[in-house]
């Protein structure tokens, strides 16, 4: 998972990025100080998956910021994140573009969920997520493809080429599947998977 943060505190920047490349082995996060900074940097990333905007920047809206990373790069998911953790900003999030919200109040991991779910093209506005297993969530119908080919054994590469898609993002899917399901490993996946009627 690649990401962008675009946040006027160094220090949060610093901390935020060295926190989740701690608990998440592969992940990298480049930060950016401006808007602008965060365009021109998405510009030159062209695997970028996720740029998360603060709502105050100095001289700029985070709102606006969505709107215009939006324009110019559609093709990147954007989430909002704020100290300011109210219902009506979620709102104004989604309306402008974001896919998700995060709270800095948040856990490491509660973060780290919210963008697994972000970058397999869901929603998050959740002030707190909570696991997925907890909420009676269903599984997407990519989701449902990975945990077929996962039943026949088959390994990451495998399904990334027969699904047509990035090894990572098979990874991502199955730790999605895992929280989900509330399953320690990929062979208690399954068990659960059998008793949830999902296989």
């Amino acid at each position: 998972m690649k990401l962008l943060l675009v946040d006027d505190h160094p220090l949060f920047g610093v901390g935020f990025a060295h926190a989740l490349t701690q608990a998440r082995e592969g992940l990298s996060v480049v930060t950016a100080l401006t808007l602008q900074q965060g365009l021109a940097a998405a510009a030159s990333l062209p695997d970028l998956d996720v740029v998360l905007i603060d709502y105050r920047l100095a001289g700029d809206d985070g709102l606006e910021g969505l709107r215009r990373f939006g324009s110019a790069h559609p093709l990147v998911a954007r989430v909002l994140i704020s100290g300011l953790e109210e219902p009506s900003l979620l709102q104004r999030a989604r309306l402008a573009g974001a896919a998700g919200f995060l709270g800095k109040s948040l856990t490491i991991d509660q973060m780290l969920s919210a963008l697994d779910c972000v970058c397999q093209g869901g929603e998050c506005f959740d002030v707190k997520p909570s696991k997925g297993h907890d909420k009676g969530l269903t599984p997407t119908a990519r989701q449902l493809e990975v945990l077929r080919l996962l039943v026949q054994g088959l390994p990451n590469k495998r399904i990334a080429l027969e699904l047509g898609i990035a090894e990572r993002t098979v990874k991502l899917h199955v730790t999605a599947l895992l929280d989900m399901l509330g399953a320690r490993n990929r062979t208690h996946l399954l068990v659960r998977a059998r008793e949830t009627g999902l296989i």
